[in-house]
């Protein structure tokens, strides 16, 4: 006998799927910005110019080497927004929420602009600074917002067959089924409610 499956497609995505699909960018973000590092640092070495130990000097090598240094500083603090923004933007969600099966939709369901996605990034660092209150929040609220989710009116939705843990259920409901003592009227409830793990 197959087990059943309990699709989450459309209902407001948890902290759990929310948190991994965090924890997928950032290290991406940290993936990207090291190689970056690592190469441009590489390239320069080849024509004689540490970036870790060169200074400003007037002279061209001198200019060179802090204008890179620069370049780099504003685009390892630039990239982590630009990334989140521009991802939320064009496609509502980033590649740690796709693989995760989630999508950011604003609350009048329309699709997510630049001037949306602006202000959700705004409200994620208000949601850091309060001390990771923001994304606790969604633990409790009714249809899993975040502070920057609030601040945004907007939510997070599964958009594919993200499963709860079906074997826990499985063996759960088979339990349930398999007991001869419970009474036609119970299992018509049980079954009911058994139904509505699906809208969890």
């Amino acid at each position: 006998m197959s087990n059943p499956s309990y699709d989450l497609r459309g209902h407001y995505a948890g902290f759990v799927s929310r948190l991994t699909a965090f924890i997928i960018d950032r290290g991406i973000i940290v993936g990207i910005l090291a190689v970056t590092t690592a190469l441009v640092t590489y390239l320069f070495e080849q024509v004689g110019l540490s970036l870790t130990t060169c200074q400003y000097t007037n002279s061209l090598p001198g200019v060179v080497c802090a204008s890179v240094q620069t370049i780099l500083v504003i685009f390892t603090l630039s990239f982590a927004p630009l990334y989140t923004i521009i991802f939320w933007t064009l496609a509502g969600q980033t590649p740690g929420k796709y693989f995760l099966g989630l999508r950011i939709y604003r609350m009048d369901g329309q699709r997510m602009t630049l001037k949306r996605s602006i202000r959700r990034y705004i409200g994620y660092i208000f949601s850091f600074l309060a001390f990771g209150l923001g994304f606790l929040w969604i633990t409790i609220d009714d249809e899993r917002q975040g502070f920057h989710d609030i601040f945004a009116d907007t939510c997070v939705v599964y958009t594919w067959d993200a499963f709860q843990n079906q074997r826990l259920i499985s063996r759960l409901s088979g339990k349930l089924y398999s007991n001869r003592l419970v009474s036609p009227s119970l299992s018509g409830h049980s079954q009911q409610s058994h139904q509505g793990t699906s809208d969890y």
